[in-house]
């Protein structure tokens, strides 16, 4: 396939600098030109002017609602169209049922480094084939 010989690009929406950096560093180390992003709306700025492989946002950095409407407002972008998001939290899956349904994988931190990349790596590869079922 052609467009694995280029870099992915990937855009980080995550409050915590040591995690951000973290994930900044795994995903690079993987082959991701990552942007991090300084806010959600800095994201979906990103997002609306090059298309991005990957969003990984942390879904603690503002309130449900809004996060909710992010996702949405990401998803209606042209330039998203087959764009996966991992939603990030500390909270279990059970405390974000709204949102999940929104989100193409949901991971709970501490993650472990593996489960990290697999989950990135599955997500792109469904979204690509065209495929609508969760990455979990």
């Amino acid at each position: 396939m052609q467009t694995a010989l280029f870099k992915k690009t990937a855009i980080l929406m995550e409050q915590n600098s040591i995690q951000s950096n973290l994930y900044r560093d795994i995903l690079s180390a993987n082959g991701f030109d990552v942007y991090v992003a300084k806010s959600a709306m800095d994201g979906l700025i990103k997002i609306k002017e090059k298309p991005q492989d990957l969003a990984i946002i942390n879904v603690e950095i503002a309130e449900e609602s809004f996060i909710e409407k992010l996702i949405n407002k990401i998803r209606s972008e042209n330039t998203a169209k087959f764009m996966p998001i991992i939603g990030l939290s500390i909270y279990n899956q059970e405390n974000k049922r709204n949102m999940l349904k929104n989100l193409d994988a949901f991971l709970t931190k501490p993650i472990s480094i593996d489960r990290f990349i697999e989950s990135v790596f599955v997500c792109i590869e469904k979204k690509h084939n065209g495929s609508e079922n969760s990455c979990n």
